[in-house]
């Protein structure tokens, strides 16, 4: 392949992956098609030459509510316009015009409570999905969110004084607003429009009774730490090789 064909097929690459992306604070997310998508749901991401999608597989049980870090973001021109392909008649009546000096916002949420998630998925109610896991490598978990709210709902969220994901209703994830040490509100997800989202992986591991088992997580472009794998069967077969 010549100099010119491989630099036409590489300018064509990142813009066919440029037009599945947002940048949100210098972070790459992808755009959300397929709505809704929430915070702590499990799938695998397509990432096709016309299109990008994310198809949900699996939702774990959380029994325990999941931390959330909460970020106000400005829109831009590529921001909202991702917003509006994911909303159905911009059903949060948010409004964009790029000459005005104030711009609306946009809350950008992150699961960072990792080690809780881990612990919930140990759980017997997700045993399930831990099997399904270790035959899916390419699995992936939904961890950080960009999502479009009327301007109250925002301020609701800021208001709070921590931010969790439950599950209190079978299957569907909501945010839970606490406030002196209790919950005041919760907001489903489905009444939001999710417009970006960021997924992390698992990596598997030997415990201590060399049992192959969820050691971490780790966000897409990331690798797994030392002796741990993002494929299960390739974590056995280093056991039984040290077996050996």
């Amino acid at each position: 392949m010549n100099y010119k064909k491989y630099s036409i097929l590489l300018s064509i690459l990142i813009l066919v992956i440029s037009c599945h992306t947002i940048k949100v604070n210098k972070s790459a997310m992808h755009t959300a098609i397929t709505s809704p998508i929430a915070l702590g749901v499990i799938g695998i991401q397509y990432d096709r030459v016309l299109h990008s999608d994310f198809k949900e597989t699996t939702i774990p049980s959380y029994k325990k509510g999941i931390r959330v870090d909460v970020a106000t973001e400005t829109f831009n021109a590529s921001t909202y316009k991702a917003y509006l392909q994911s909303s159905q008649n911009n059903k949060q009546g948010i409004t964009y015009i790029d000459s005005n000096k104030t711009k609306p916002m946009f809350i950008k949420l992150d699961l960072i409570d990792r080690v809780t998630i881990l612990s919930e998925l140990k759980d017997r109610a997700n045993d399930q999905t831990v099997q399904y896991l270790k035959n899916q490598k390419n699995a992936g978990i939904v961890t950080s969110v960009s999502i479009g709210l009327s301007e109250p709902v925002i301020q609701e969220i800021l208001n709070a004084e921590a931010v969790f994901l439950i599950n209190k209703q079978y299957k569907q994830y909501q945010l839970s607003l606490v406030k002196n040490g209790a919950s005041y509100k919760t907001i489903d997800f489905a009444s939001t429009t999710v417009f970006g989202y960021q997924l992390s992986y698992f990596c598997w591991g030997m415990d201590d009774k060399r049992k192959i088992v969820l050691s971490d997580i780790v966000e897409e472009a990331s690798s797994c730490p030392k002796n741990t794998y993002r494929d299960a069967r390739k974590a056995k077969e280093k056991m039984d090789y040290f077996k050996l």
